[in-house]
């Protein structure tokens, strides 16, 4: 299916403007951001206590009683060039503590008809993490068309509670492994803008890096 919106609809990027708390900057994991309508409600943190393995995990948290409606999202853009025309899968280990509703996500964002448009999106919303869970594998599979120019991998909360991502993976499957949900073409009204920050291939992946020099 393909559809078409106006600026201001669900791929705008000023939706994933990272929120700008340089008080936590040194904490994050390096390579990725907090984004989202609601990121300066919600905070993204390196977590030395708590790890599936090594040393740290990444901690998305809510700040306060969120309502159902907020959420914000641990991202790290990865240029998809290497990518297109491959079935990839993003696997990792999600724990949760009274989480309203949680997951990995995966956005491949690309060019058709000459505009900026989303070619694949899942946030997981069908096999959400709900409550307290411990560590419990998770994963998303999605194609990378040959418009694909930026994939965006990370993990949402929606709501109240905290989760704990660690030891993802990105990596090339077989034809025959399905895919985690049907794309879903969006085609918006506006020229494409390449982000910044882009990474040539997924880095720090089991986060043990933490964000230096506020960068």
């Amino acid at each position: 299916m393909i559809r078409r919106f106006a600026t201001g609809a669900v791929l705008a990027l000023g939706a994933l403007v990272p929120a700008t708390r340089s008080d936590l900057a040194a904490q994050m994991p390096d390579a990725w951001v907090l984004v989202g309508q609601d990121a300066e409600d919600y905070r993204l943190r390196l977590d030395p206590e708590v790890a599936h393995s090594g040393a740290s995990s990444m901690r998305i948290e809510a700040r306060g009683n969120r309502r159902r409606s907020q959420w914000a999202a641990s991202v790290q853009l990865v240029d998809a060039i290497a990518y297109r025309g491959k079935r990839m899968r993003l696997r990792g280990y999600l724990r949760a503590d009274d989480v309203d509703s949680g997951g990995l996500w995966v956005r491949v964002d690309g060019i058709l008809e000459g505009k900026y448009a989303m070619l694949a999106l899942d946030n997981s919303e069908d096999r959400r993490v709900e409550g307290t869970r411990d560590w419990e594998t998770r994963e998303i599979v999605v194609d990378i068309p040959p418009e694909g120019v930026t994939i965006l991998i990370g993990a949402m909360l929606t709501g109240d509670g905290e989760l704990w991502v660690d030891d993802l993976s990105f990596e090339a499957v077989a034809e025959d492994v399905p895919l985690t949900a049907e794309p879903e073409v969006v085609i918006t009204d506006q020229p494409y803008a390449r982000p910044q920050g882009v990474f040539p291939v997924p880095t720090n992946l089991d986060f043990e890096r933490e964000m230096k020099n506020g960068r």
